[in-house]
């Protein structure tokens, strides 16, 4: 990704949500899925197939039953979320930088110019994917620890 260069083979997520929201299930009795598959920044290519041809090695005959498919490139997720631009789900570039100094560099990476606003996101230490780590961090200087 970093290159730019799309995976022959791209790293997939794969959600039921209907598992744990019923409300999900059409009334016919149809379920969504949902995937996600890692591509370079601002990629604007639709990934369904290369998707499906993953999801078909490890469940053989899913094309069989999947009805429709809709696909979000990564230059189009801003328009959803405007944090997401050019498909960047993890709050910014993570370098050696940024895991030291996000999202600004400060002495206190959750301290804000405010008094008692706080920061705590994938923005701030640990970074993105550690979730609860960087609420955590601030409750324990709320609480003095």
């Amino acid at each position: 990704m970093a290159a730019g260069r799309h995976a022959e083979r791209p790293m997939i997520l794969v959600a039921q949500p209907w598992v744990t929201d019923p409300g999900r299930i059409a009334p016919d009795g149809r379920r969504p899925l949902w995937t996600y598959a890692h591509v370079p920044a601002y990629s604007g290519r639709d990934q369904t197939e290369q998707v499906l041809a993953a999801l078909e090695e490890v469940a053989p005959g899913v094309r069989d039953v999947v009805l429709a498919t809709h696909c979000t490139p990564a230059d189009r997720m801003a328009e959803h979320n405007a944090n997401n631009a050019g498909g960047d789900i993890a709050a910014g570039r993570v370098d050696l930088r940024g895991l030291v100094a996000r999202p600004v560099p400060r002495v206190d990476p959750f301290a804000t110019p405010v008094p008692g606003v706080w920061h705590a996101s994938g923005s701030t230490p640990p970074g993105p994917g550690v979730h609860g780590m960087a609420g955590r961090h601030v409750a324990d200087r709320i609480l003095g620890r």
